[in-house]
């Protein structure tokens, strides 16, 4: 176990971190009738409120292609994509004594995040320490990117890792340590879903991802933004997003902009309330991820590897980077993709550069050239319809 690791990551632990210890030696004790009730029980989730990534899309084949599959989808109650997921299959009630009894007895915890447990934190612990062995099967979040070293198996207990490209795949095997044969080329089951898209050509989404130092007290610095009121990310999108050329551009070609905060910078949108009306902000309580990405026509984003989804449908992107220097020191150091020198967007660190690159591109009805198609091909072995069956076939022989 990697000691240094796990003592930074206790700054972010939380007590009602702490208090999941009741509901595990509860379950502990039962677990003898668990074992009985639950061996062979698929359990998938993603976050506690969540419904709408790869969890749920494996989730929904399980349900509709083997229904033979005894499997179970954790989320809380209160979430407003319950009942989506509830209507394919039983549910139970995510960190219960229940979610608990199953993740400790089944055959499979299946989640599209490394922390989808009953507590991502105290579950980390007891994994680290041995205390617990479960089968984690990663569906991933994304794909892999950068650098991300809370992914490595000295800190991590995956025994199945999905990847979706080739250079993805290579990367993991050679850089996070994990035995032969963990990590699976098979892409990733929302993938699925992305063919036969209905895009609308004057849709453009802006879509960046979070920084760890706003919520992270492990990953505060000095030198990084303390708080997002203040910070150069806040003014950086709000300035693009006003700005008159953008503006001229959406009145001019009738553009409609997206904004749609990564969830973890969610809890700030309202700093967003008040943006002209050509913008639309986007919670995820109202808008459903994978519907935007698939209506949209071009994405701006600064470093979230959600791009790739839009790489995979064929659409061009726009990278905006302006933190670059203070993003590889304090979140995620570089990795195999160098968006500096690919076919797929191009980066810029000025917001002026992004908007006319957006206004070239909405000229060019957002085509791709051939240099774009011929990397498509080679990154993505499966340019199909069935992951999730891929992934199905593996578990079914055993992990």
């Amino acid at each position: 176990m990697n000691l240094s690791y796990f003592f930074n990551r206790l700054r972010d632990v939380k007590v009602r971190d702490m208090l999941h210890l009741f509901p595990f030696l509860l379950a502990e004790v039962l677990r003898p009738m668990g074992r009985r009730r639950y061996a062979d029980l698929w359990l998938v989730c993603e976050e506690p409120m969540e419904a709408h990534d790869n969890g749920y899309h494996f989730f929904r084949y399980l349900r509709q292609t083997h229904p033979e599959i005894r499997c179970r989808y954790a989320i809380r109650r209160s979430s407003p994509e319950f009942r989506r997921v509830a209507d394919l299959g039983d549910v139970v009630e995510y960190g219960s004594l229940r979610h608990w009894l199953m993740f400790l007895c089944c055959r499979y915890n299946i989640s599209s995040a490394k922390g989808g447990k009953p507590n991502a934190a105290f579950c980390a612990f007891l994994e680290l320490q041995g205390l617990v062995q479960v089968k984690n099967i990663f569906l991933q979040h994304g794909i892999t990117i950068n650098d991300v070293k809370w992914l490595y198996s000295n800190v991590s207990r995956i025994d199945y890792f999905v990847t979706s490209t080739t250079d993805e795949a290579a990367f993991i095997r050679r850089q996070f340590g994990y035995p032969e044969g963990t990590v699976r080329l098979t892409g990733m089951p929302r993938m699925d879903a992305l063919h036969e898209v209905d895009v609308h050509p004057r849709q453009l989404l802006v879509m960046p991802t979070w920084r760890y130092w706003f919520r992270l007290p492990s990953k505060r610095h000095s030198d990084a933004d303390g708080d997002v009121e203040h910070s150069e990310y806040l003014e950086r999108w709000r300035s693009l997003l006003q700005h008159p050329q953008l503006r001229a551009l959406a009145e001019r070609e009738q553009l409609e902009v997206l904004f749609y905060p990564h969830h973890n910078m969610q809890p700030y949108i309202h700093y967003f309330s008040d943006l002209p009306s050509y913008v639309k902000v986007a919670s995820w309580r109202d808008y459903d991820i994978q519907d935007l990405l698939k209506t949209s026509a071009l994405m701006v984003t600064d470093y979230s590897s959600v791009f790739f989804d839009m790489v995979y449908m064929k659409k061009p992107v726009v990278f905006y980077q302006f933190d670059e220097e203070k993003y590889r020191q304090y979140q995620y150091g570089q990795g195999y993709f160098d968006y500096h020198n690919n076919p797929f967007g191009k980066t810029f660190d000025a917001e002026d550069d992004v908007v006319q690159e957006i206004a070239r591109m909405v000229q060019e009805r957002c085509a791709v050239d051939e240099a774009y198609l011929a990397e498509h091909r080679r990154l993505f072995p499966f340019y199909d319809t069935h992951n999730s069956e891929r992934i199905f076939n593996d578990l079914k022989a055993g992990v």
